[in-house]
């Protein structure tokens, strides 16, 4: 008999996760998803997957933003951040590093290649510490610095801005963070941000914004999130609707928790949402003796849903004042 029928062996998932992890296409996501079910505790799951405490941390973020997860509260470990604090290097240290280490020596030539200018003592003090401190290879390091500049020139809008190597240095240690230290690892992130960069006016469009420019901060974190679940521009501007009728202007916490709502629904277009609502009016058929219910969505569980989402931003709310 095959392992996978043994009795207390068998792990449930539901079709929703499930087409939450696949629409995601995050591995990383899914296989944490299941290293959780299996065992439900954050420092088992990590050991059996062989990860450090910062990759665990970043890809737990991002099952939190798929609604897989809860936030962690201060009960569980926060992963090991690294110290904010650089080494301290000579310039003796980084002459030696020049003259020794061909690798670190490319890096810097490419690096005044993109800023277009000479690195002053000071920014190749501040190259070293990533290359060195931070231990992030070559090829991730100017990985790095093209996003940092072409993200400030989208934000600027203007092809001449150039990065400043304290703005690297910062996106370095954020790299860090979420454990973007290898190729691979920089090329998914980069392929995920591309993604949010070409939707990013169109979703700022479809939640009323007429003036065009960058998302801030938090706008593009939902952004992103929404991009990765696949939602259409058209769907969430029927949830920014939706927000407006509700709270009278656009609420980004209130629209993500009723698109999540429809994605965990299973409804991806517009048309789904306003067949299932009409669906859920309908009285419900009634069944003969024995039949299995149908789980379609109901005008109770609407309800439900709309009602929760009110407690959850309320309690949202509460916790920052």
């Amino acid at each position: 008999m095959s392992a996978l029928l043994l009795p207390n062996e068998i792990v449930a998932l539901s079709s929703q996760a499930a087409d939450l992890l696949v629409n995601a296409g995050d591995g990383d996501c899914a296989l944490l998803y299941l290293a959780l079910l299996r065992g439900g505790d954050l420092t088992r799951a990590r050991q059996s997957l062989h990860w450090d405490e910062i990759k665990m941390g970043a890809v737990y973020a991002r099952l939190v933003k798929l609604g897989l997860a809860a936030q962690r509260d201060a009960a569980v470990p926060a992963p090991a951040q690294p110290r904010e604090e650089p080494a301290q290097y000579t310039r003796r240290d980084i002459a030696d590093a020049l003259e020794r280490e061909p690798e670190f020596c490319g890096v810097y030539h490419e690096v005044e290649r993109l800023f277009g200018r000479p690195l002053s003592d000071a920014d190749l003090h501040t190259l070293y510490t990533v290359y060195d401190d931070l231990a992030l290879p070559a090829e991730v390091i100017l990985m790095l610095v093209i996003h940092v500049q072409k993200t400030l020139q989208r934000q600027k809008q203007s092809d001449a801005v150039r990065a400043r190597m304290s703005q690297v240095k910062s996106e370095a240690y954020r790299w860090k963070r979420m454990g973007l230290t290898t190729v691979d690892a920089a090329e998914a992130y980069l392929r995920r941000q591309q993604q949010v960069d070409e939707r990013e006016w169109g979703v700022l469009s479809a939640v009323g914004v007429r003036e065009r420019r960058p998302a801030v901060e938090r706008e593009r974190e939902y952004i992103s999130s929404w991009v990765e679940l696949g939602l259409s521009d058209e769907l969430i501007a029927m949830a920014h609707d939706r927000t407006v009728y509700q709270k009278g202007q656009m609420n980004w916490p209130y629209a993500n928790k009723i698109l999540l709502a429809w994605h965990q629904a299973g409804w991806r277009t517009v048309r789904q949402v306003e067949e299932g609502e009409k669906a859920a009016k309908r009285p419900a058929p009634r069944r003969a003796p024995g039949e299995q219910p149908d789980y379609q969505a109901s005008a109770q569980r609407i309800r439900d849903n709309d009602r929760w989402l009110d407690e959850f931003l309320e309690s949202e709310a509460n916790k920052g004042r």
